[in-house]
């Protein structure tokens, strides 16, 4: 009680108005950095709270106007719509909106004057607020119209809505905010946004651009039977909120593995690297996108998507603001996901590169050197086939190859290159003897491959000149590992110490 009258007290001290100034804050609100898609889409925001069905944003030059056919307000909750930090009552877990600040800050970013148009079924009147930023910078106080439409609003509600018995019209005019002055392009990139930003609404909600009507547009291509889901888990987070107060909820990760995609079929799905990552989804509706927080982005990466999805109830902790355009998550949090999440990541990345490794590389013909070695084996110098020192397995192939004519002998190739994997911490290639024949087994998994061999697949004359490369070093081990077996561990040591520096100067 002692402690109520005291800060009674205190406030009695706190009596001096402190209006901010109008002409300068409205001049910091143009220039806030709001992104036009993002402005836009905070609008489009308060039409789906509205419990709009559709959608339709039509963009003209300098001048863009979104309409739904929502519940449409009264004139008490349209009076506080244009308010920067309107008072209008939103439930937690369900609506997009955030602090009441989204229609009133994304039109000054985009438009000098902003007209709110808007009929619910109880009233059953055409309510209209409108503010000019011009006429606040010369009063310098924050003004607007508000009351009833005139016979040409009306008539302008009427048309964009036809025979809907409630709705909104937002008007955005003299919009010298926009960038992308090309119509056509910018349309376009609204399309492209509004597919993926609200594709979880799209079951009920249809969008329209310019009267063409917006696709679903699924960063994680769900409905390709060939997107491998890796893992869909919900966790538990725990944080501390500003008052201490211990605080916990669910976030859920699902985790993907893009199909693998010709190349001009991967660049028009744009796996890339700025593609890759996280969709992040507060109550259901994307925002952020590209999200990469524990691991630096790399090709490798390309076939990895996730979503990251929560309640609007975890803001704080998950540092939403009120653009609505990204997370900074707290700590506590971010550990607990990084936790889970960054292994299966790394685990998706080396799947995703094994599986474009092994495509590659059956596109590779060795076969060239196979054919160029055995052309020349007569001056070439190759290690001793003492198969029983080597592969006594072969014993019986080895009779029957004597035994054969000269001919047969001939043709039989002296080299084959196969292919391994081994691990990025393998050696470079492994040899061995079978018979009369030197088999080389390539370590798809080393860097040496990945840069020499699969990044010049269509360079035949490169490739054929690394392999003779390592069949050369290769005849030269299986050569003093015939001879001399004191050497055997010193020879094996060699190719270990250029693996490992290969792999360190090219990883």
């Amino acid at each position: 009680m002692e402690q109520v009258l005291r800060k009674k007290d205190e406030m009695s001290l706190y009596s001096c108005e402190n209006e901010p100034n109008a002409r300068i804050l409205i001049y910091a609100l143009q220039n806030l950095g709001y992104k036009n898609d993002v402005a836009l889409c905070d609008i489009i925001d308060n039409s789906i709270d509205a419990g709009a069905t559709k959608i339709w944003l039509d963009i003209e030059k300098d001048k863009i106007t979104i309409t739904d056919n929502g519940k449409g307000m009264d004139l008490e909750v349209l009076e506080e719509s244009l308010k920067l930090g309107s008072d209008i009552i939103r439930e937690d877990n369900t609506c997009l909106g955030k602090f009441g600040m989204g229609l009133s800050t994304a039109s000054i970013s985009i438009g000098d004057r902003t007209t709110v148009l808007t009929k619910n079924k109880v009233t059953n009147e055409i309510f209209k607020s409108s503010v000019d930023i011009n006429i606040i910078k010369l009063k310098n106080k924050f003004v607007k119209f508000l009351g009833q439409a005139d016979e040409k609003d009306k008539k302008l509600f009427n048309e964009k809505l036809n025979d809907e018995k409630s709705g909104t019209v937002v008007i955005l005019e003299q919009c010298t905010g926009i960038k992308n002055k090309n119509i056509g392009q910018f349309s376009n990139k609204m399309k492209s946004t509004i597919g993926r930003i609200y594709r979880k609404f799209m079951n009920k909600i249809a969008f329209y651009v310019n009267d063409v009507k917006v696709e679903v547009d699924d960063p994680l291509l769900l409905d390709d039977e060939k997107t491998e889901i890796y893992s869909d888990e919900n966790y538990e987070v725990k944080w501390k909120d500003k008052n201490g107060n211990e605080r916990k909820s669910i976030v859920n990760a699902k985790l993907v593995l893009l199909p693998m995609m010709p190349k001009e079929e991967s660049k028009q799905k744009k796996m890339n690297i700025p593609n890759q990552g996280f969709s992040v989804l507060r109550n259901s509706r994307e925002i952020a996108f590209g999200y990469m927080p524990w691991i630096a982005k790399h090709n490798s990466y390309n076939r990895f998507r996730g979503e990251i999805s929560f309640q609007s109830d975890m803001d704080e902790a998950m540092g939403v603001d009120f653009t609505k355009n990204g997370i900074d998550m707290i700590d506590s949090v971010n550990d607990i996901l990084q936790q889970y999440l960054k292994p299966q990541i790394k685990a998706i990345g080396n799947k995703s590169r094994k599986e474009s490794i092994k495509t590659a590389n059956d596109n590779i013909d060795h076969g060239i050197a196979e054919r160029g070695i055995s052309g020349k084996s007569n001056i070439l110098i190759v290690p001793n086939d003492n198969e029983e020192k080597y592969n006594e397995e072969n014993e019986e192939n080895q009779k029957y190859e004597e035994n054969n004519d000269s001919k047969n002998a001939k043709n039989k190739p002296n080299v084959k290159f196969l292919t391994i994997s081994a691990g990025r911490t393998g050696n470079i290639f492994d040899a061995r003897l079978e018979g009369k024949t030197t088999i080389i087994e390539w370590n798809i998994d080393h860097p040496f491959y990945e840069k020499f061999v699969l990044s010049n697949k269509d360079n035949t004359e490169l490739v054929t000149a690394v392999d003779y490369l390592i069949y050369s070093i290769a005849t030269s081990q299986l050569t003093v590992f015939a001879n001399n077996d004191n050497k055997i561990e010193t020879i094996d040591q060699l190719i270990s110490v250029m693996s490992n520096n290969m792999r360190a100067l090219l990883g």
